[in-house]
C-alpha cells in the first residue's frame, strides 16, 4: 500500500540543526518527505534529475548539492550505487511503528532496500527506538525484532568527515544577493538575472562570478567568528580553499562564501567524536 500523506511535526522549526540548513536543503527535505514513492522505512529513489523536474527552478546539480548538505548534517544518507536515499529520522517521527499493520509494511519495505549501508542505518535507528520506546506496537512483532537483532551502524560512521558544500548553483530566485546572505528573492536580483544586458533595475552591472583568487585569505572577522563557535579556523580555511579549487567554484563574494562555510562547520569537539545525541529534527 502506497503512502498518501506525510507526518511532519511543526516542532521541527524549533530545532537548531534544522534552522542551520539552507532554504534549498529544507526544500529538498520536504520534497523527499512528501514524495509519493517514499517507502515505509523512509527510503526513496535517488535520482536528482527526476527530483529537479518536480520544481521549476531547480537543477540536478542544485538537488545534489542540497542532498550533500543534508547528508553532512546527518538528515539523510545517499547511496549512489543503488540510487537510494534514506531520511534517517523517518521511523522516529512518522508514527507507523505504533501501529501493528504498518509495522509489517515497514518490514516488507526494508526487504526492498538494496543498499547495505542504508539497511544498517535503518537497523541502528530501530535499535535506538526499541531502547527508548519498548512499548511501541512494532516491538511486539517477531519480524520487527528480527531486524532489531541485525547489524546496526550509526549514520555518523558513513558521514564522519564530510563537509557541507558551498552554496549550490541555483536559479536567481534562491541566489544570495551581494549585500545580504538571506537566500530570499529580491526584485533587483530577479531583474538583474533576466536582463539581457546583465544590468540591474538601477543600471548597475551585477558583480561577476570568479574563481578563488590565489591571494585570498580569511579576514579578522572570520577568525573571530570561528573562535566564537570553537571551530578549527586554520583547518576550515584550508578545506574551503581545496574544495573551491577542486570543484572549480565560482563566487561573487568569496568573503561571504567563507562566512557561510564557517556557519555550517562543526565545532572541534563535535568532529572528534561520534555524536550520541541529535537535535529534534536530527534525532
Amino acid at each position: 500500500m502506497a503512502r498518501d500523506r506525510a507526518n511532519i511535526k511543526t516542532a521541527i522549526h524549533t530545532d537548531d540543526d534544522w534552522r542551520a540548513l539552507t532554504i534549498i536543503e529544507q526544500h529538498l527535505y520536504w520534497l523527499l518527505m512528501t514524495h509519493p514513492k517514499l517507502s515505509y522505512v523512509g527510503v526513496a529513489d535517488w535520482r536528482p534529475a527526476r527530483l529537479a523536474a518536480m520544481t521549476r527552478d531547480m537543477t540536478p546539480q542544485s538537488i545534489r548539492a542540497a542532498a550533500e548538505g543534508l547528508q553532512a548534517a546527518r538528515f539523510v544518507l545517499i547511496d549512489d550505487e543503488t540510487e537510494e536515499i534514506l531520511i534517517r529520522s523517518f521511523l522516529r517521527h512518522d508514527g507507523l511503528l505504533k501501529q501493528p499493520k504498518l509495522s509489517i509494511s515497514m518490514v516488507n519495505s526494508y526487504a526492498d532496500v538494496a543498499s547495505k549501508r542504508i539497511r544498517e542505518v535503518i537497523t541502528f535507528e530501530l535499535q535506538r527506538l526499541n531502547a527508548e520506546f519498548p512499548d511501541w506496537a512494532a516491538f511486539r512483532q517477531d519480524r520487527v525484532m528480527s531486524l532489531v537483532k541485525g547489524k546496526g551502524t550509526d549514520i555518523s560512521a558513513f558521514t564522519q568527515g564530510l563537509t557541507l558544500p558551498l552554496t549550490p548553483e541555483v536559479t536567481p530566485l534562491f541566489r544570495v544577493n551581494d549585500d545580504q546572505a538571506q537566500g530570499l528573492p529580491t526584485s533587483t536580483a530577479t531583474t538583474t538575472a533576466t536582463s539581457p544586458s546583465g544590468e540591474g533595475v538601477q543600471g548597475e552591472r551585477k558583480k561577476q562570478e570568479r574563481p578563488l583568487p590565489a591571494t585570498w585569505q580569511p579576514n579578522d572577522a572570520h577568525k573571530s567568528y570561528a573562535a566564537s563557535r570553537s571551530l578549527d579556523f586554520s583547518g576550515e580555511a584550508e578545506r574551503f580553499k581545496l574544495h573551491a579549487q577542486a570543484n572549480d567554484r565560482r563566487q561573487r563574494d568569496w568573503d561571504a562564501s567563507f562566512r557561510m562555510w564557517l556557519s555550517k562547520a562543526k565545532p572541534v569537539a563535535a568532529t572528534n567524536s561520534v555524536p550520541q545525541q541529535y537535535g529534534w529534527a536530527n534525532q
